[in-house]
C-alpha cells in the first residue's frame, strides 16, 4: 500500500490501540507555562479510549551526556504528530524554526498541530504556520484562567487531535 502526503501509517501499541507518537515542541523561555499545558495534555491523552499516545519532549527525554541534537532528530523522525506551542520565543528560536518546523510542517506522513501558547506579535514571521489552522488562536492557553478553563482548553485540543487523526491516519491493519 502506498500513502499520499496527507496520510499517516499508525502501528499498534502495547495496548492494541493505534500508537500515535507525538513530538512536543516549545521554546525553553516558555517552560513554566508549557509544562502546565503538557501535564494536562498527558493526563487527557493517557486515558484515551481510541489511541495510545506516546509523548516526547526534550526536557524530559534527553539525559545528561546524551547528544541532544541526535535525540531530537530521532524523535522528529519517529513522530506522526508534532504539537507546537507558539509564542514570540518559539518563533524566535533558530533551532525550532531551522530544525523542528521543517521536520514537521508539510512533510509526508506527519501532521503539525499548532497551538497558541501565548499571544504573538502582529509583526511576527510565522515560518509557514500562518496559513495553518491554529488551535487557540482567539484565546491562547495563557489566557485560560483557573483549572476548569485550562481543562476545557486542553480537552478541546485533544478533540482537535482526534479530528486530525480521523482525517489523515491509516491503521497498519488496513495494509
Amino acid at each position: 500500500m502506498s500513502t499520499n502526503n496527507a496520510e499517516m501509517l499508525l502501528g499498534a501499541g502495547p495496548s492494541g490501540k493505534p500508537l500515535v507518537r507525538v513530538f512536543l515542541s516549545f521554546a525553553g523561555r516558555d517552560e513554566a507555562l508549557v509544562l502546565r499545558l503538557w501535564d494536562l495534555l498527558a493526563e487527557a491523552l493517557i486515558i484515551d479510549r481510541v489511541y495510545e499516545f506516546q509523548l516526547w519532549r526534550s526536557d524530559d527525554a534527553i539525559l545528561v551526556g546524551e547528544n541532544w541534537d541526535d535525540r531530537i532528530h530521532g524523535a522528529l523522525s519517529a513522530a506522526e504528530i508534532g504539537v507546537v506551542a507558539l509564542s514570540n520565543a518559539f518563533l524566535g528560536s533558530e533551532y525550532i524554526t531551522g530544525v523542528e518546523l521543517p521536520a514537521l510542517v508539510d512533510v509526508p506522513g506527519k501532521r503539525v498541530v499548532p497551538l497558541l501558547l501565548r499571544k504573538v506579535s502582529k509583526q511576527a514571521d510565522w515560518h509557514g504556520l500562518k496559513s495553518k489552522q491554529i488551535y487557540g488562536y482567539e484565546r491562547p492557553f495563557s489566557d485560560a484562567r483557573g483549572m476548569s478553563a485550562r481543562d476545557a482548553w486542553v480537552n478541546g485540543l485533544v478533540a482537535e487531535v482526534h479530528r486530525v487523526l480521523a482525517r489523515y491516519a491509516i491503521r497498519a491493519d488496513r495494509e
